[in-house]
């Protein structure tokens, strides 16, 4: 049984993440991940260069991102497919929209309304309350969690080395059995090597506007959130092995990649009710008429008919070039079998013949 690490955070998350996304990919190939999910807060900004180190390389990324939310606990999201990743950026976008630069403003109520085809995991707390137990607020916000994402929801499960890993993690355990939601094994990894904590803790301080004497708790604790080895996972959660199989089923459910994505012309909106190539025609007429006048020269009128007929043919119907035409810069369509301009129209009638 394998092991696909799924809370990857790196320095695209501003002033938290220690390592580039190529040094995260080298190193999950280097200890032979089959597949890694880059989760960045609120941000789908690093999967980018991490897709472009993983094509070097025998692996593969799950595009995804933890949302960071205003009223609920915090959650990681993974797209199946295409159409989800679309949803979640739509998502992160109407966020974005909503604060200044460097925030992101989501509620549960948007990440309901984009959750389609999107499986979550909600990053728990690192600590219990005095009882040793969640506190009441957050088992509510589980519970409605549960009820809105259904099968689509896990748990997930950090040793993060703080004294307090397996009464933590026995919560969770009894958490899931509670709302019959999954237990899934995550490393919470900030940097691709040990020695890129003091690096870690620095980016820390400038977050925090302090120095490393008063940043206190405000710093993690050790060193333990690099990326760790599939055996080193699987020692770490021996007596929780459904933990690490489920990061195996989430990460095969996760078939979406970013070479899907192709450029899609936007549909063109113009008032006169015609299609594109319609409009692009009578544009055309429209320019020619305007520089010649009413008569327009034959080799001309053989031009145009021979370059509209090109562009019908083989440029694709959804595809409009609308040529502007201006009465203090005419501007004319040139067409060439390899590509279509702009360019001013020659004020001398010669350079048509």
């Amino acid at each position: 049984m394998g092991y696909s690490e799924l809370q990857v955070t790196s320095n695209f998350s501003f002033l938290r993440g220690a390592s580039h996304p190529h040094e995260l990919i080298d190193r999950a190939a280097e200890f032979g991940y089959k597949k890694i999910a880059i989760t960045d807060r609120n941000t789908l900004a690093g999967i980018v260069r991490a897709h472009a180190a993983a094509r070097e390389k025998e692996i593969s990324i799950i595009p995804a991102c933890r949302l960071d939310l205003l009223d609920g606990p915090s959650l990681l999201a993974y797209p199946t497919d295409r159409e989800s990743y679309g949803r979640l950026s739509a998502l992160l976008t109407l966020g974005n929209m909503r604060a200044e630069k460097g925030s992101c403003h989501i509620s549960r109520e948007d990440v309901y309304a984009h959750s389609s085809g999107i499986i979550f995991t909600v990053v728990m707390p690192d600590q219990l309350n005095r009882r040793f137990e969640f506190e009441n607020d957050f088992i509510s916000a589980v519970s409605e969690y549960r009820e809105a994402f259904g099968d689509q929801l896990y748990l997930s499960a950090t040793r993060s080395y703080m004294g307090n890993d397996d009464k933590l993690i026995f919560q969770i355990s009894q958490l899931s059995a509670r709302f019959n939601t999954p237990v899934v094994a995550t490393g919470d990894v900030h940097y691709h090597d040990p020695s890129r904590r003091e690096l870690q803790d620095v980016l820390t301080c400038v977050r925090e506007k302090c120095t490393i004497k008063e940043a206190g708790f405000r710093l993690h604790q050790n060193a333990e959130r690099y990326m760790k080895p599939e055996e080193e996972m699987k020692r770490l959660f021996r007596k929780y092995p459904s933990a690490i199989k489920n990061t195996l089923i989430i990460s095969e459910a996760c078939n979406f990649s970013l070479d899907e994505l192709k450029y899609v012309y936007p549909e063109e909106i113009n008032k006169s009710g015609r299609s594109p190539l319609e409009e692009l025609e009578h544009l055309t007429w429209n320019g020619a008429h305007a520089f010649y006048g009413e008569v327009i020269p034959e080799k001309v009128v053989r031009m145009v008919h021979h370059e509209m007929e090109f562009v019908k043919r083989w440029i694709m119907p959804t595809i409009s070039f609308l040529w502007r035409i201006s009465c203090a810069k005419p501007v004319a369509a040139v067409f060439c079998a390899r590509d279509v301009v702009l360019r001013p129209i020659p004020r001398s009638v010669s350079a048509w013949a």
